[in-house]
């Protein structure tokens, strides 16, 4: 509505000269009804005047300011058609061809000014349009009525394209509104140019089809015989340059984020100057096969030309002006040859107002429009940004809230959580060893008030770190949560159960009055610990050990009583299994066994420790077989008694020795074996731990030893106990199977002590069985068939067997009736150190002892 005063002026001032051109040229009768006429664009005016200097505030008001301003121009556009149909039929031919480039002019002035307002803009093109081209059509002039085709045709593409802008311009404003991608707009000059080009591609596919349509109409208008042929083929050479165009366009709109802004401003301008070549070679072509009239024709159609091209240019001052220049330069100086002056004038007049005032203002209007584009669409992008930044604010508002909400759950669940951490084990379950202690200080507050007494259990599990090392400690956790189960079912509601740490458990048990309650409460724990528990790798059982202090009579503070207790289950460790209630004498023994445990490990460290020797006899020719190495630990004073094995092998599984222990036994043994009898098929038995066993050192550590000492590995032969079926199975049979490849004997040793199981003897590589000495002292009281089933299970399963403990005539008798490979024992010869050993190999290596076989037996040979 800014550029309405200068629309409605240019309108004006063509009315003004429609008046002095018909009065001075022809006779005009109602030519003051024009003048009165001209008084109506003061309402229109008025109100862009009014909007241009005080704008309405607000949308509303604003829309409706526009409203008004389109119906008073709509009044005006009755009034120039009126006009219209009173003077043009009056006018001769020539007049009226003037007179109509001036309405066309006025429809131009009256539109242009609401090129932003697409709907209003087409609603005033075909009110001035469609009633003045069916006014031409209708007057019986040959040679107009193509001009009043042409004003329809018009009419009707530009509202075509309107449309289509308009289309466009909705959808891409959706697609932008639904786009979350959003990108700042570019505010700087090189930014203000790249809007400008695309303006101009932008806006010249209406101007292209508008010229096609035209140039269309203007061939179908001024054919004849002679200049058809000429006409078509001009038209060929306009829609091939138009072709190029598109070409351009459709290349730039392909690559348009490109920064070559010059080259495409060079592109359009080529195109442009080609189109309007074509239009300036039109009138030197036929000029003169066209009459004065038709060649009117063409000067008109060349200003609307220079009108629709400058639709798509008005971004570009430079390109606007020579576009102009070239569409208007060929109609002026065809009309300056001419001596009509009124004609020449009137041209003159209408290509000046036209250069200046519309083109400069289009122009003018057109940057402050794209730049206001570019100031809207990053005020846009500013408020989206701002309401994403609003948007996340909220939600982290909301998020925060939540967080602090859950914070505080959280703290009051982990307020919860360390509480009920402070006082359990979370492995198990049960009441931790600070809560545990806790209980027994409120068990001595009960006591000081009703000396109501108490006993304290603790509780040893037996075998575990051999399951926990050899099947993992996933097997472990589970045979402790199991084990935790078990002694909570046992207690109930009246004991307190704890776990202590590791694999102790600790118990309270309220208002005991005798020894017998307390073994009679361990007895049936125990009873129930010893039931297998089922692993993925097969049920495994372990044993368990319990101490107890009773308050009073071991202490009356909780320190006291747990110290006591640990005393009592060390004393039932020893014992294997069983319960023992804390005696006092065992506080000094205590003390003692961490000093027998320090003097063990110095004396293996010291190499202080010796091995003892027992023979080994084949049973079918009484001959010397090899030796099984017994670890000995002789004191230096030799007034005191060597410690006993019983004493010193528990206590170095206790702490951890036997690995140290057993290194050292393996060496001497392979050692003492080689001095005494180099040259021999003698071999000698060493005893292995579990822990050896799992050491993954273990077979490069034997065959160093062997190859250190000498000692063939056949000659070596290494006894395990059955206990190693509880650790890793896969571990322990892979090295026994690499240890066996390389030459070294297996045995299993104690034979029915342990975790007796059919199927590993037939998975594991071994090649003898050693029957304990309870089986042979039980064979005279009724153990005959078990002997023998043990016999009969070796020799099935391809085993040599080796009877342990053989002490006496009858025993031997037994042994040989039911049969076996090769037998020691007392009977032949105890365990012997070096000096006593070579002695006795002196008599009996070449001779064979008196063993005669009463019953034929089984051999492996």
């Amino acid at each position: 509505m800014k550029r309405g005063p200068i629309g409605l002026a240019l309108a004006i001032s063509c009315l003004l000269s429609i008046v002095f051109f018909i009065l001075t040229s022809a006779t005009l009768v109602n030519w003051y009804s024009i003048i009165a006429c001209m008084f109506i664009y003061m309402f229109p005016i008025a109100s862009a005047i009014q909007y241009r200097h005080n704008p309405p505030v607000g949308l509303d008001a604003q829309k409706a300011a526009v409203r008004k301003y389109v119906r008073q121009l709509v009044v005006v556009v009755f009034g120039s058609n009126i006009i219209a149909f009173m003077i043009l039929p009056e006018l001769d031919p020539e007049t009226r061809l003037i007179v109509i480039s001036m309405f066309v002019t006025i429809v131009l002035g009256h539109a242009l000014p609401l090129s932003l307002f697409p709907r209003y803009a087409i609603l005033i093109i075909v009110l001035n349009l469609i009633p003045l081209s069916l006014q031409l059509m209708s007057l019986g002039d040959a040679d107009i009525v193509p001009l009043g085709v042409t004003g329809v045709v018009f009419a009707f593409a530009e509202m075509i394209i309107i449309a289509w802008v308009y289309v466009t311009d909705m959808s891409n404003l959706r697609k932008n509104k639904d786009d979350q991608a959003i990108i700042e707009p570019d505010l700087t000059a090189t930014g203000l140019r790249q809007v400008m080009i695309s303006s101009v591609y932008s806006k010249s596919p209406p101007s292209v089809i508008l010229q096609l349509v035209t140039a269309l109409l203007l061939v179908t208008a001024l054919r004849t015989p002679e200049i058809e042929n000429s006409l078509w083929c001009w038209f060929l050479a306009f829609v091939s340059m138009q072709t190029i165009r598109a070409a351009v366009f459709i290349a730039y709109v392909s690559r348009e984020n490109e920064d070559h802004i010059g080259r495409w401003r060079a592109l359009f301008a080529i195109g442009l100057l080609g189109s309007q070549f074509v239009w300036f070679a039109f009138l030197f072509i036929f000029s003169a096969t066209l009459s004065d009239f038709h060649l009117g024709v063409v000067a008109g159609v060349l200003i609307v030309v220079a009108m629709l091209s400058s639709i798509g240019l008005t971004s570009d001052r430079i390109l606007l002006y020579i576009n102009s220049a070239l569409c208007l330069s060929p109609p002026i100086l065809f009309i300056a040859s001419d001596i009509n002056p009124w004609m020449l004038g009137s041209l003159g007049l209408i290509t000046a107002m036209t250069l200046v005032l519309v083109m400069e203002n289009i122009h003018e209007s057109a940057i402050r429009s794209l730049k206001g584009g570019l100031l809207h669409k990053l005020a846009n992008y500013r408020a989206r940004k701002m309401e994403e930044l609003n948007i996340d604010l909220s939600r982290a508002r909301q998020r925060l809230t939540e967080v602090n909400a859950s914070l505080e759950s959280q703290v009051l669940a982990r307020t919860q959580e360390l509480k009920y951490q402070a006082n359990h084990d979370m492995l198990t379950g049960l009441e931790n060893r600070y809560r545990f202690t806790n209980m027994v200080e409120g068990a001595l507050d009960e006591y000081r008030n009703d000396e109501s007494g108490f006993a304290i259990y603790l509780l040893d599990l037996d075998r575990f770190k051999e399951i926990n090392d050899g099947l993992g400690h996933f097997a472990g956790d589970h045979v402790i949560r199991e084990t935790a189960q078990r002694i909570r079912e046992a207690c109930g509601d009246d004991h307190v159960c704890a776990r202590w740490g590791g694999d102790e458990f600790v118990i309270l048990q309220r208002y005991v009055s005798s020894h017998e309650e307390v073994y009679r409460f361990s007895n049936d724990l125990i009873n129930k610990l010893k039931m297998p528990i089922e692993l993925p790798s097969g049920p495994v059982s372990v044993g368990a050990s319990i101490g107890a202090s009773i308050c009073p009579n071991h202490g009356i503070t909780a320190e006291e009583l747990l110290e006591h207790a640990d005393i009592a289950v060390y004393r039932s460790k020893c014992m294997r299994g069983t319960v023992s209630i804390y005696n006092d004498n065992w506080g000094v023994e205590a003390a003692e066994r961490v000093h027998l445990a320090q003097a063990l490990r110095n004396a293996i460290e010291s190499q202080s420790m010796d091995i003892a020797l027992q023979p080994m006899i084949a049973m079918n020719t009484g001959k010397l077989t090899g030796f099984e190495a017994l670890a000995r630990w002789p004191q230096s004073d030799k007034n005191i008694a060597p410690i006993s094995p019983g004493v010193f092998i528990p206590l170095a599984e206790e702490c951890g020795l036997m690995p140290m222990l057993g290194r050292w036994v393996l060496k001497r043994a392979c050692e003492m074996l080689q001095n005494i009898a180099p040259n021999s098929d003698l071999r000698v038995a060493v005893n292995i731990s579990v822990l050896q066993l799992l050491d993954v050192e273990f077979v490069s550590e034997v065959m160093e030893i062997l190859t250190l000492t000498g000692l063939p590995p056949e000659r070596l032969e290494l006894e395990m106990t059955e206990n190693v079926f509880a650790s890793d199975v896969e571990q322990i049979r892979n090295v026994l199977s690499q240890l066996r490849e390389q030459g070294v004997r297996i045995s299993i040793d104690d034979f029915g002590t342990g975790y007796s199981s059919i199927s590993y003897l037939l998975d594991f590589p071994l090649d003898t069985l050693k029957i304990d000495r309870s089986f042979v002292t039980a064979i005279n009281s009724g153990g005959e068939g078990v002997f023998s089933s043990i016999i009969a299970l070796a020799h099935g399963l391809e085993l040599s067997v080796i009877v342990e403990g053989v002490e006496t005539q009858k025993e031997l008798n037994s042994v040989i009736r039911l049969g076996g490979e090769e037998v020691q024992g007392f009977f032949f010869a105890k365990p012997m150190m070096a000096t006593e050993l070579e002695g006795w190999l002196i008599q009996h290596r070449n001779t064979s002892f008196d063993i005669k076989p009463k019953f034929p037996f089984l051999s492996l040979g």
